[in-house]
């Protein structure tokens, strides 16, 4: 009997889809060569001497709208692999994704437990509406009362007040140097975020995730973003991070523990 009929083609397909690989590492790079607003991607490490800047949020909203089918960025399956930490969490874990994108993270997240909620934030509206499709129509995931996509730049402003509130972070021991910012547009609608009339924010962030995103904003600004995301982590949270090591393709995974 031949085995590498339909099935073993079937298995084949299965396998990529799990596998540490988001996209063919060529075609991307075509396509930042191509584009100038991402010579940043290109540049050498930052020095005192002038570097071209990096891409705006202009730029980023461009990008996505030109990928707009949601197939240029496939599920990340893997994350559940490369951060166990996610499926092992005890409880109703809040998660908070950085840059997300196309809900390309967000998805399998959902999908591991019915017990999570994520909390996305992007800073193109476009591309929030594209992720808020593709999670709502993606099927085997519930994501009623359990995604909240929200429109912010963390790059430039700091985490609204409903994710961890200055009361709350200073009843939990955090050392509180940075105002969140009060108004931020839910996608969604007013309420998005339901908070219960005793309850003056979700209560602070187990999980925040950043995707290839820390590599997308502009070097002299990946401290003070790191500061905002400790801001809205509860004592003993974790962020998980993947992105680039250099042009060459290589990509790190890495743990923050609070």
């Amino acid at each position: 009997m031949d085995g590498g009929g339909e099935l073993g083609i079937t298995k084949k397909e299965a396998e990529a889809e799990y596998h540490c690989h988001d996209f063919e590492w060529e075609d991307l790079r075509a396509d930042v060569e191509a584009n100038p607003s991402f010579s940043y991607h290109l540049s050498p490490f930052p020095t005192i001497t002038a570097s071209p800047q990096p891409p705006s949020s202009e730029a980023w909203r461009s990008f996505h709208r030109c990928h707009a089918s949601g197939k240029f960025f496939k599920e990340r399956r893997y994350l559940l692999k490369e951060f166990p930490e996610l499926l092992n969490s005890k409880g109703c874990a809040k998660v908070l994704e950085v840059g997300c994108g196309n809900g390309s993270t967000v998805v399998p997240i959902l999908r591991c437990s019915p017990s999570i909620s994520v909390y996305a934030c992007d800073c193109s509206e476009d591309t929030l509406e594209k992720a808020n499709e593709i999670v709502c129509n993606t099927q085997g995931v519930d994501a009623k009362d359990r995604f909240h996509p929200f429109l912010l730049d963390v790059s430039k402003e700091n985490f609204p007040g409903w994710l961890f509130c200055k009361c709350c972070q200073s009843s939990d021991g955090k050392v509180v140097d940075l105002s969140p910012d009060s108004s931020h547009l839910y996608v969604r609608g007013k309420n998005s975020i339901s908070l219960k009339e005793d309850q003056c924010c979700v209560g602070g962030i187990d999980f925040i995730t950043m995707i290839f995103m820390l590599s997308a904003i502009p070097f002299n600004t990946i401290s003070a973003t790191l500061e905002r995301c400790m801001s809205v982590l509860k004592p003993g949270g974790l962020v998980l991070f993947r992105d680039y090591g250099n042009i060459s393709g290589m990509v790190l995974t890495c743990i923050i523990y609070l």
